[in-house]
């Protein structure tokens, strides 16, 4: 005699046996697919900016140009069934060319990626470097073999001290490539720097971009003197000349886009 199934067990066994002929098929309505860009980007939950910067990168990468580009497919990520601890495809980009071939290429992020790569992150800003790196260098076996801290400027030299407050500037951007705008002048105390400080108005612009972000730089007037930023710095007698700049690479720009730094203070 033939066991007798259960409805619901037969319900089960009849879904199991779809999914095993038909699982590449339910696999592709369970998650995008992909398709022509930019439309598809949302549906691979990738929004306009991060969609646009895997297609440049794509190009870069392939060495593909724009007008030899009839179409464009944004695909989701291959899989190899391997979980990368460092990363991994985000996507693929699928480039139709007028001369009838498809060049498709992978797109990775791998590692912490920058804070303005576009293409990893979907919060992606351009950072301002700021601040005093505090790291104690060490040339032996610490505490002994450990820098100390130079001592605190006195009052008389403090006193005489030229800090550099600039509330506001804007640098018009015309070019690509490096930028290196000097903003003023100041006298440190001694040497030491106490505060380096300042704010983009817009980190996250439109019109132009910066991949490594924007550089407050406070120089020596004196180019044998070290570089200025750390802590632990050989001393000054008195007040010591430095100039501040700003400094950035541009990659991409549309005419008329300018660059907004606010509230600068070096002292």
């Amino acid at each position: 005699m033939t066991p007798r199934v259960g409805a619901s067990r037969l319900i089960v066994l009849l879904a199991v046996t779809a999914i095993t002929v038909t699982g590449c098929a339910i696999g592709g309505m369970l998650g995008a697919s992909g398709g022509r860009y930019p439309g598809a980007c949302a549906d691979l939950r990738f929004s306009d900016r991060q969609c646009t910067a895997m297609v440049r990168r794509a190009e870069d990468t392939s060495g593909i140009r724009a007008e030899d580009v009839v179409g464009v497919d944004i695909l989701p990520p291959k899989s190899d069934g391997i979980q990368r601890l460092s990363g991994g495809m985000i996507s693929r980009v699928r480039f139709h060319l007028g001369s009838g071939e498809v060049w498709t290429e992978e797109i990775w992020c791998i590692g912490v990626g920058r804070d303005s790569d576009r293409v990893c992150r979907d919060d992606a800003h351009i950072p301002l470097s700021v601040g005093i790196d505090h790291d104690i260098p060490c040339s032996g076996e610490g505490p002994e073999g450990c820098a100390t801290l130079p001592p605190t400027p006195g009052a008389a030299v403090r006193a005489l001290a030229r800090p550099l407050h600039v509330p506001s500037i804007d640098i018009p951007i015309d070019h690509l490539g490096r930028y290196d705008i000097e903003v003023g002048a100041a006298g440190l105390p001694d040497g030491v720097l106490s505060q380096r400080a300042g704010t983009l108005a817009d980190p996250r612009p439109t019109t132009f971009w910066i991949d490594e972000g924007v550089r407050l730089d406070v120089r020596p007037v004196d180019p044998s003197r070290p570089a200025v930023g750390r802590v632990y710095r050989e001393p000054f007698d008195g007040v010591e000349p430095v100039k501040v700049f700003i400094v950035f690479d541009v990659t991409e720009f549309t005419p008329g886009a300018v660059l907004q730094v606010r509230d600068i203070v070096v002292e």
